[in-house]
């Protein structure tokens, strides 16, 4: 009932889940409020691959327990069965996880520079990838909005540090 016999690493992934899940609707309010993107030209599934790319590069890199990888895994598996039936697409498991896997390797390069002091505005180039790959067309358009949210994208990272570190 109060999660007393369940074991510290099924608390995190459960709280993983609900920090991934939760980071989608941030991310869709983000594209809804600051970008103004309609929700038809929103693609739901690259908000999962986000915000879970954000939550894995920040807990492997943060995170202290045991078994990080299984954990992360685990909580990824689970996140992305709680996303394929709301995201508006025909998408098999293996297929979502493929293309999971294929996208956080693009935002792990993007996300690298947050946490260094050579770039002069990663936060800008990383909402500028994602927000092509969730509209599926170029973000030349929407620059301006780009550059005025990119704050809210480097925001959103650090909560997950705090989250991470504070949390888990």
């Amino acid at each position: 009932m109060f999660g007393l016999g369940k074991s510290k690493n099924l608390k995190v992934i459960e709280s993983l889940k609900n920090q991934g899940i939760g980071g989608q609707s941030v991310m869709y309010k983000l594209f809804i409020k600051a970008l103004n993107v309609p929700d038809e030209k929103i693609r739901k599934i690259e908000l999962t691959y986000f915000s879970l790319s954000v939550l894995t590069y920040v807990f492997l890199r943060t995170y202290d327990g045991t078994e990080k990888e299984r954990v992360i895994d685990e909580a990824s598996i689970s996140i992305i069965n709680a996303s394929i039936p709301n995201c508006g697409e025909v998408i098999s498991k293996n297929q979502a996880i493929t293309e999971y896997q294929r996208r956080y390797q693009e935002y792990d390069v993007l996300l690298r520079p947050l946490f260094s002091n050579k770039d002069v505005d990663p936060s800008t180039t990383l909402l500028m990838h994602f927000y092509e790959q969730v509209v599926q067309g170029s973000a030349k358009g929407a620059m301006i909005k780009i550059v005025a949210a990119s704050s809210l994208v480097h925001q959103y990272v650090v909560d997950n540090i705090d989250f991470v570190k504070q949390k888990l």
